[in-house]
């Protein structure tokens, strides 16, 4: 059984962002937003909360399509999604991405992790996040792409320098 509580600094990752960054909301984009902030909510309520696990994977569908579409709207980065409580929403300090991330129960000691990268650009730059947990070695030490993911819900970000460039490092919980 995984640490209940563990830093996983294995998913550590460097974007350089050039361009513009995202700008502010029209009211037609907001109304969109607000309509998707809805719909999202109410499926990340389901997959915590509903019994039947058929529905909770359904409602995880559902909260992944509808969460790529809610990006897809104009300056989606500076919505924050507040009403949904089941996501985890993670901004490093510097804003140039988000992360959001959330887990489905499966069966006892069980959960599956989704989540995805948005970056603070004009045009969107989304970046799925691909639990390959079952074939990760060493987590605590390893450098992991969107791709090949150590899945887990993110509870906070530290950016720091290196040679290459600006890193991240990324704190969660594994179920």
């Amino acid at each position: 059984m995984k640490n209940i509580l563990s830093i996983l600094c294995f998913a550590i990752f460097a974007f350089n962002v050039f361009g513009q960054k995202a700008g502010k909301i029209d009211a037609t984009s907001f109304t969109q937003l607000k309509d998707y902030e809805d719909t999202l909510g109410l499926c990340g309520f389901l997959v915590i909360n509903d019994s039947l696990p058929e529905e909770r994977f359904a409602s995880c569908r559902k909260l992944i399509t509808t969460l790529k579409q809610a990006l897809k709207v104009p300056n989606s980065f500076n919505y924050p999604f507040d009403q949904v409580k089941s996501v985890s929403i993670q901004y490093p300090a510097d804003s140039t991405f988000r992360i959001f991330t959330w887990q489905l129960y499966v069966d006892v000691d069980d959960y599956r992790y989704y989540g995805a990268i948005q970056m603070n650009t004009a045009e969107l730059q989304l970046f799925p996040l691909i639990d390959r947990s079952a074939e990760v070695q060493s987590e605590e030490y390893d450098i992991l792409k969107p791709e090949n993911w150590y899945g887990a819900l993110y509870y906070n970000t530290k950016p720091f320098d290196t040679p290459e460039g600006r890193k991240y490092l990324l704190f969660g919980y594994d179920g």
